[in-house]
């Protein structure tokens, strides 16, 4: 296991109460951002796939910050000629694109 596994793997724990509910969702945000932006190895990844799986509020949790993502890409690009260029890519490289 590689050491960022081992972080994201603790880190992820971390998230969860001992009941396996989602009880630190500024944490899970962030490790969600990591998979979303292809950090993640496949060992996280497939931790991080199996847990939104199988928890409502984790996949609801992913779902919400995908969508939000997703959201402010696609208004990216339909108002692109509208954004002077240094405050568009300032944005970018602030969510990773």
């Amino acid at each position: 296991m590689s050491e960022f596994s081992m972080w994201f793997e603790q880190t992820f724990k971390q998230c969860y109460c001992e009941k396996g509910n989602l009880v630190d969702q500024e944490r899970f945000s962030e490790l969600v951002q990591l998979v979303l932006d292809d950090e993640a190895d496949e060992e996280s990844r497939a931790l991080f796939e199996e847990k939104i799986r199988t928890c409502v509020q984790s996949n609801g949790k992913f779902l919400e910050e995908k969508g939000l993502r997703e959201c402010i890409q696609t208004k990216l690009t339909q108002f692109k000629q509208d954004i002077p260029g240094d405050l568009a890519q300032s944005i970018k490289n602030s969510i990773n694109l």
